[in-house]
């Protein structure tokens, strides 16, 4: 095996045992705490390089998503929060921001970036320190209290959603999509 066979082309959602690893473990430290918050799972996806699981609350859902493929060296999970259609990249892209938005904007001084995805043996102690995050600066937004996460959502994503947003249907054709204001202004 050379140094760069992951550039060549194979197929990459065949789980890793790594990836099998973390999400279990993920699903138990990071989910529990959800649960008891009211979120329900939702979906898990695990590839080879990339683990994605989602849980959901009405319209509010938390993310974790982790990578450790090859090019995106250091390897990283987040958490993000997010409100509205967790299924559809556009609106998911404009309505969510990261823990460490929050965190930036409650701590100005010091520097967030997500966590490390390290090797197996510091998933339990990468896993916390994200749980602990969570509880601190995403506790209003767990309990349905959305103020700080709005405030960080305009700082991150800007005041204005973009109204439409141009893109294919299933069958090839261009549509527009008139897209719902739904960032909240502080007046």
């Amino acid at each position: 095996m050379g140094i760069f066979d992951f550039l060549k082309p194979r197929n990459n959602s065949k789980p890793s045992r790594k990836h099998i690893s973390f999400s279990n473990l993920a699903l138990e430290v990071i989910g529990n705490p959800l649960e008891e918050n009211g979120f329900e799972f939702y979906r898990k996806k695990v590839e080879t390089y990339f683990t994605t699981i989602i849980w959901t609350k009405e319209k509010q859902y938390v993310k974790l998503s982790a990578s450790d493929f090859p090019t995106d060296y250091p390897y990283t999970f987040d958490i993000i929060l997010g409100e509205g259609n967790c299924d559809d990249f556009f609106e998911s892209e404009w309505d969510s921001i990261s823990i460490s938005d929050i965190q930036k904007l409650s701590e100005p001084n010091k520097k967030y970036n997500g966590y490390d995805f390290p090797k197996k043996s510091k998933f339990r102690e990468s896993l916390e320190k994200a749980k602990t995050d969570l509880s601190e600066f995403g506790n209003g937004f767990l309990n349905g209290n959305l103020e700080l996460f709005y405030k960080a959502r305009i700082l991150t994503n800007g005041e204005n959603k973009p109204e439409k947003i141009i893109k294919k249907d299933k069958n090839g054709k261009v549509i527009v999509e008139l897209l719902p204001y739904n960032v909240k202004k502080n007046d």
